[in-house]
């Protein structure tokens, strides 16, 4: 508790991080204001929440030296993360990103000690889902599920869904965002053909097993039991998601 207070003296000076933030917020005239706050003395997980609209950031405090750690989040994705001993410095970022409408290149051009994720301008630009799939595609430790990728990412109906992985599983949602839908198919290789490639087994909501094969018989089994009229995904969560 000690080496805290040395590191943060004006954080215990104000009664912890979160009512350190606010006054800083009110000096900028700010709107913004801490949603939650953890204690003072629960290091290293000392953190507060602050959000507005769409979106919102975490802010946590670096156990064996002094530094903010806050990250960027936008619709459910984590767009960027920071590290800065200055918390006016903290107050400014943290305005600038919730308080007006900035691009995540705009946001790291302004704050030199922002980091923005190798997603956030697909993101930004609205290619996330082709991003995404790139990504799955060109990963060597997904090599297992490349021939469904492959014929995955050129359909007209799955390649406009965002997928993303669980443990070896291949997932798709209706939306973007964190936490995501999970009301279609799932793709799990389960070892080779006496052929040589790879089978795929294909399990629907709520773990039945909806069939077995090659790359292009587990596409056909997964569009065959995707939900009627599916649209691409959206923007956002499953918390707010509307069909």
């Amino acid at each position: 508790m000690e080496t805290h207070n040395i590191m943060y003296p004006e954080l215990d000076a104000a009664g912890g991080l979160g009512n350190a933030l606010n006054a800083e917020f009110i000096k900028l005239d700010s709107c913004l204001s801490i949603l939650s706050d953890s204690s003072l003395g629960r290091m290293p997980v000392t953190y507060s929440v602050v959000e507005k609209g769409k979106k919102f950031s975490q802010i946590y405090l670096a156990a064996k030296e002094r530094l903010y750690l806050p990250d960027f989040w936008k619709e459910g994705v984590c767009l960027a993360h920071g590290q800065t001993n200055n918390l006016v410095d903290l107050a400014k970022c943290i305005d600038f990103w919730l308080c007006k409408d900035v691009t995540m290149q705009e946001l790291s051009a302004a704050f030199s000690f922002i980091n923005p994720s190798d997603k956030a301008i697909a993101f930004d630009e609205n290619r996330e889902v082709e991003f995404t799939w790139a990504r799955i595609q060109s990963d060597d430790s997904r090599a297992d599920l490349k021939a469904f990728v492959d014929l995955a990412i050129n359909d007209e109906v799955l390649s406009k869904l965002f997928p993303f992985t669980s443990l070896f599983t291949l997932c798709f949602s209706r939306c973007t965002g964190y936490p995501y839908t999970y009301d279609t198919p799932t793709i799990t290789p389960i070892g080779k053909s006496v052929f040589g490639g790879h089978k795929y087994e294909v399990r629907l909501p709520g773990n039945k097993i909806a069939g077995r094969g090659n790359a292009r018989e587990a596409l056909a089994i997964v569009k065959a039991n995707l939900p009627l009229n599916i649209k691409p995904a959206v923007k956002g969560t499953a918390e707010n998601f509307v069909d």
